[in-house]
């Protein structure tokens, strides 16, 4: 697996091309001097960089105008790549957390000094052979093809850094006895570095040696020419000296023990801070006799602790690595369990640490942290320093601290940091003892720290919690409300465990009656809590350590009711450039006050860091009069809301009606979700009038925009809410062109899902609404559009026709060639209804010569599927699967529901001309195209075409063994979906079924946000 091969965490490698890996998997590092910015931060890793330093470093003294601005966006971009707790803000700089022998050099470093003590002790075969694996660190030119005055100087630096290696290289190979194959090795590297007198030196003896007396006498003339001619001087003495005792065929040099080069020694250890360079081993000489203590100080880990597997197995790991003092580091919010996992592995390895474990709670979160001067006096005396021995300064203190724990095995638990300044003085300075931190504050300045970012429970472990403490009968008798007890509780541990002890202390109530008191986040922060233990109470230290920029920021992100915001939305909402906009929701991740979801381009919160969020806005806490009131909040939303009207704006362009075949740039099914909330919301704003912002008006464009953008089922439930909601606005306030665009929206997606009928009521309304009010032309010509196609799904073609014709000579006016092409497309179909086939064929030709002048593959994708349509209902079964093979080839494959449906399409017609084994291939990629786009109904009628194509007997023969049983399975499963939503195609697949099958179950209210 190359570099990256160990697990382990991040891994880097700069001696060649600057590559990195996390777990083994390369990772995507940007451009050259966005990696030039990486390679300053990695041979400064584990200390701050200022922003000014990195400039320099890209630039040197000819920055760009916008300097700072591009440092923010390549930090910002490596964060997002390496991970939010590798690269951490700190005081305006920059520090990045790498572990040891993480980066190439270090590794080689080690390797290095390692070889250095296998001389020292003449083991020259072994010093070569760990030289070789040092050199085949370099694999080309170091850094290469990175820009900027940094990397051009440590390019310099570690190319001469590997022929030092590789003199040591050669000359511990020569030492070992190796010279004959040495030799033409060692030619080439005289040749290639012909002013080195070393390299000579060595060539030279390896010849000797060799029995090659003369070549070496030859050797030495050739070095002696090239340095007169090229530095106009004699070689230096040791040539001078090697040169006569060869011609004297000195005895000493035949063998490689006889010849007098001083071995390098190893590199000396620096002595302790602090401590006397000359003092004896007793690392507690002078302590009180009572320092012989062993002190147990771990509190009692919980005997309900449960889950986290992973994350104990990868603390275990950390604390047990050799060479250097392991620290890791526990970060989360607060109530997620982070000491009861730290004492939970303490206890588990306490056996490994029989010279002590120490503990002490720094009070990192509740304003009151403990001081290092003092945290080292409580340690001190724990190992029986007392009185005047306590040092009286920190430096003293941590040197004496040092020196106790020298040559012992402790484990050190330091519970609740606040940050890495307040550890440093903490950790040993030897190997063999372990330091085990939490923190809600991610420790990125900690040296040789591997980091655990701790979430919430898993579910199914935090039902596990709640039955450990209540008990398992009472749990199992009400499975579902314990479920719904944790999910509101965010399956945050310290919620779980107040309300379990709640109901332990009450065995006379329910789960249920439980549930009752946790509706809505205002009072669901109130019922968590018990005795001293509190939800709120916790999530507050975390909020009084924020500044006041933060504190705002944490506000305000917390007001609009989205699943998650995007960096430019999170800029929308604070009203601040981008970059700085990122850099306040970092800081409040670092703090664990904020998630990046899995998607590192998004923050959230957690459920109830939420509720704690809004509740402060909307009243402040302890005086704070930079609450966000009622007008912040608005114009928050407004801002918001402009953001992402201005993003459909741009995305639909200047065609805004074209439905689904609109420039989809970027807009993600995930948007769909937000803005579905994000107009819910506003829509629902009490005291709404006609000022209010954002107005409706502006919603109710937001919301058609996404609608006309989105082709994907998932996008449908939370628009179609949205639009519900938006509808009563309108209605209150009478706003005419709003109603329209919100029953357009409800009549498109209700279309879409199989709900003709209420399609039809809201799309007639909307239609009069432009007519009656005069409303735009683009508007009125997508009224009589979506109107048509409720009229093609219910059977009505002459309608259906009647319409899109109007919408077509809207768009001829307008001279909106893209858009006509595509109404174009739409009257096609309706002609096909008809019976008018060329009518149909004609009017596609037209729209399949527009798509080709304007080179859009993705309406000529549609004028093919039209054709393949027209050419089925016609009877030209193979003219059909040629038209919609073509139109599969021109479809974006990503645009699952297009592809589902052109697949649809495709098997019936191969079904409908007898090649039936295809026809089972087609439909079965159409269930999984539309399953994957989260399309209900048309999963339903690609199941029930499945089920039809399976039981065609018309394969040449009969079908396979079992063929008729998978038939009626995929019938079976098509009919539980068609049947409850009221598809008429679910009555034609009940008597295929078999007499005995359930007519199934009645037809529900569909969908969910049908309107009233």
């Amino acid at each position: 697996m190359g570099e990256g091969g160990t697990s382990g965490g991040l891994r880097f490698a700069v001696l060649g091309p600057v590559r990195g890996w996390r777990d083994g998997v390369e990772l995507p590092l940007g451009s050259p001097q966005q990696q030039s910015l990486l390679l300053a931060l990695l041979f400064r890793a584990g200390r701050h960089v200022s922003g000014a330093q990195l400039i320099d470093d890209l630039w040197g003294d000819e920055p760009p105008a916008r300097a700072t601005g591009v440092v923010r966006t390549y930090v910002h971009r490596l964060r997002r790549v390496l991970g939010a707790e590798a690269l951490t803000s700190v005081g305006g700089g920059y520090l990045l957390a790498v572990g040891s022998g993480g980066l190439d050099t270090a590794r080689c470093e080690a390797l290095l000094a390692e070889a250095r003590a296998l001389r020292a002790d003449g083991r020259h075969p072994e010093a070569a052979a760990v030289l070789r694996t040092a050199l085949a660190s370099w694999r080309g030119e170091p850094m290469s093809g990175l820009p900027g005055p940094y990397a051009q100087r440590q390019r310099r630096e570690w190319d001469e850094r590997r022929l030092a290696v590789l003199e040591l290289c050669l000359e511990a190979e020569v030492e070992a006895g190796r010279c004959t194959e040495s030799v033409a090795e060692l030619a080439a590297v005289v040749e290639e570095h012909p002013l080195r007198e070393r390299l000579s030196e060595l060539l030279m003896l390896a010849l000797f040696r060799s029995g090659r007396q003369a070549e070496a006498l030859a050797a030495y003339r050739a070095a002696d020419r090239r340095l007169r001619a090229e530095l106009g001087v004699g070689p230096g003495p040791g040539l001078r000296d090697l040169h006569g005792r060869i011609l004297a065929a000195d005895d000493t040099l035949a063998v490689p023990t006889g010849w007098t080069m001083a071995p390098i020694p190893p590199e000396p250890a620096a002595p302790m801070a602090g401590a006397d360079p000359t003092a004896g081993s007793d690392p507690i000489a002078g302590a009180d006799p009572a320092s012989t203590l062993t002190p147990a100080q771990l509190p009692a880990a919980a005997a309900d602790f449960t889950g986290r597997q992973a994350e104990v197995a990868a603390l275990r790991e950390a604390l047990r690595e050799s060479g250097s003092v392991p620290v890791a580091a526990v970060a989360g919010m607060g109530g997620v369990g982070k000491t009861a996992l730290a004492v939970h592995v303490a206890h588990g390895l306490a056996t490994e640490f029989p010279d002590g474990r120490l503990y002490l709670d720094l009070h990192g979160a509740d304003g009151r942290p403990t001081r290092p001067e003092e945290a080292l006096a409580i340690f001190l005396r724990s190992f029986g320093v007392v009185g005047q021995a306590i040092p009286a300064g920190l430096a003293e203190r941590s040197a004496r601290y040092r020196s106790l724990l020298s040559g012992r095995r402790v484990l050190v638990l330091l519970d609740n940091a606040r940050d890495a300044e307040q550890v440093r003085p903490l950790l040993p300075g030897s190997p063999g003892c372990a330091v085990l931190v939490t923190s809600r504050t991610r420790l990125g300045a900690l040296p040789n720290a591997r980091f655990t970012e701790l979430p919430v429970l898993p579910a199914e472990d935090a039902v596990t919690l709640l039955t450990r403490v209540v008990g398992a009968e009472r749990v199992a008798a009400e499975e579902e409300a314990a479920r719904e007890l944790v999910r509101l509780c965010g399956q945050l541990p310290l919620a779980v465990r107040i309300l379990a002890a709640r109901l332990a202390c009450r065995p006379g109530w329910t789960i249920a009656r439980l549930l009752e008191q946790l509706t809505g986040d205002r009072y669901r922060l109130d019922a968590l809590r018990s005795g001293d233990l509190a939800v709120e109470s916790s999530f507050r230290f975390g909020y009084d350590q924020l500044d006041a920029e933060q504190a705002r920021a944490f506000r305000l992100l917390a007001v609009p009711e989205v699943p998650d915001l995007s960096p430019a939305a999170v800029a929308a909402v604070l009203d601040r450039p981008e970059p700085a906009a990122v850099e306040l929701a970092e800081s409040l991740v670092d703090c664990s006050m904020l998630e990046s979801s899995a998607n590192p381009d998004r923050y959230r919160y957690h459920d109830l860091l939420r509720a704690f969020a809004r509740r402060v806005g909307a009243r402040g806490w302890q005086g704070d009069d930079a609450a966000a009131g009622p007008d912040e909040a608005r114009g928050t939303l407004t801002r918001l809301v402009d953001h992402h009207h201005a993003r459909v704006s741009a995305a639909l362009g200047a065609s805004a009606a074209l439905g689904a075949s609109a420039a989809r740039d970027g807009f993600a099914v995930g948007e769909y979700l937000g803005v579905g909330a994000l107009v819910s919301q506003c829509a629902k704003l009490p005291g709404r009038s006609a000022d209010t912002t954002p107005g409706l008006d502006r919603l109710a464009e937001l919301l058609l925009g996404c609608c006309l953008l989105t082709d994907s089922g998932h996008a449908t439930r939370p628009l179609g809410h949205a639009a519900n909601a938006l509808l009563h606005a309108t209605l209150e306030q009478g706003d005419r062109a709003a109603e329209a665009r919100a029953r357009l929206v409800l009549g498109r997606l209700l279309t879409d899902v199989g709900s003709a009928p209420s399609a039809l009521a809201e799309l007639l309304r909307a239609r009069d609404l432009c007519t009656t009010h005069g409303l735009s032309q683009p508007l009125l010509a997508l009224a009589h559009s979506s109107l048509a196609a409720c009229f093609v799904q219910i059977g009505r073609p002459d309608e259906a026709v009647t319409g899109f014709s109007a919408a077509v000579s809207v768009w001829e006016r307008a001279g909106d060639r893209r858009s006509l092409a595509a109404e174009l497309l739409n009257l096609a179909g309706a002609f096909a209804r008809q019976g008018r086939f060329d009518a149909a064929n004609r009017v596609v030709d037209q729209s399949l010569v527009t798509s080709r002048e304007l080179a859009d593959r993705e309406l000529e994708a549609l004028a093919r599927d039209s054709l393949g349509t027209i050419a089925h209902d016609r009877g030209d079964h193979d003219q059909a699967v040629a038209h919609l093979w073509a139109a599969l080839a021109l479809a974006d494959p990503d645009d699952h529901r297009r592809t589902g449906r052109t697949l649809l399409r495709l098997g019936e017609s191969l079904r409908a001309a007898g090649r039936g084994a295809e026809a089972v291939e087609a439909a079965g990629r159409a269930v999984d195209a539309l399953t994957l786009d989260g399309d209900h109904r048309g999963r339903g009628l690609a199941l029930a075409a499945l089920g039809d194509a399976m039981a065609d007997r018309r394969f040449g023969g009969p079908g396979p063994t079992g063929d008729l049983a998978r038939a009626r399975a995929c019938w079976a499963e098509a009919h539980g979906i068609l049947a409850p939503i009221g598809s008429p195609e679910a009555d034609r697949l009940l008597p295929l079924l078999g007499g005995d099958h359930p007519a199934g179950p009645p037809q529900q209210r569909w969908p969910s946000w049908l309107p009233a």
